[in-house]
């Protein structure tokens, strides 16, 4: 999941698809179910690029309300996330919350792996995706980002699988 492009899109270009470009505001992440934020990071914290379903960039996105407002947004079939700075990165408590859940299905993955496939998961999850994802990642996602636009489909899932009602 190492990524290196980073810009978010924002105005169209010339052709009228959005251009990418970088952005200057710090990474945030939607209040978790408790309502309490997460610490603002000093530093770019994340990269969340995202993916048509044939495969090319759709952009790489800083902040989960840059993805959920591209003009492009329904058409995202998946997104991976990775550490803008991985040298100076470690989990804070919350995103270490976050990764715990996760961890229930897949307790050999590393923690910050965990954290950063339930952010990616955060923007959005194609139909295919989202029945094979493990539960534990699907609630670790909705733990992380209840406010996300697909957050109704994840718990609509969670609810079908067999033991979660």
């Amino acid at each position: 999941m190492a990524l290196a492009l980073s810009g978010c899109l924002q105005s169209a270009g010339p052709s009228g698809s959005p251009a990418p470009v970088p952005s200057p505001t710090a990474p945030t992440v939607e209040p978790s179910p408790s309502g309490r934020p997460p610490p603002a990071r000093d530093d770019p914290g994340f990269l969340i690029t995202c993916f048509y379903p044939d495969g090319s960039e759709v952009g790489t996105f800083t902040r989960l309300e840059e993805a959920w407002a591209s003009t492009n947004y329904v058409r995202i079939e998946s997104c991976d996330a990775a550490v803008a700075d991985p040298a100076r990165f470690e989990l804070s408590p919350e995103e270490q919350a976050v990764a715990e859940v996760a961890a229930t299905d897949l307790p050999d993955e590393d923690p910050t792996e965990l954290y950063l496939q339930a952010l990616a998961a955060c923007v959005r999850l194609s139909p295919e995706e989202l029945a094979s994802e493990p539960t534990s990642l699907l609630e670790a996602t909705v733990e992380l980002c209840a406010e996300a636009p697909h957050a109704g489909l994840i718990q609509e899932e969670l609810s079908a699988r067999p033991g979660n009602r």
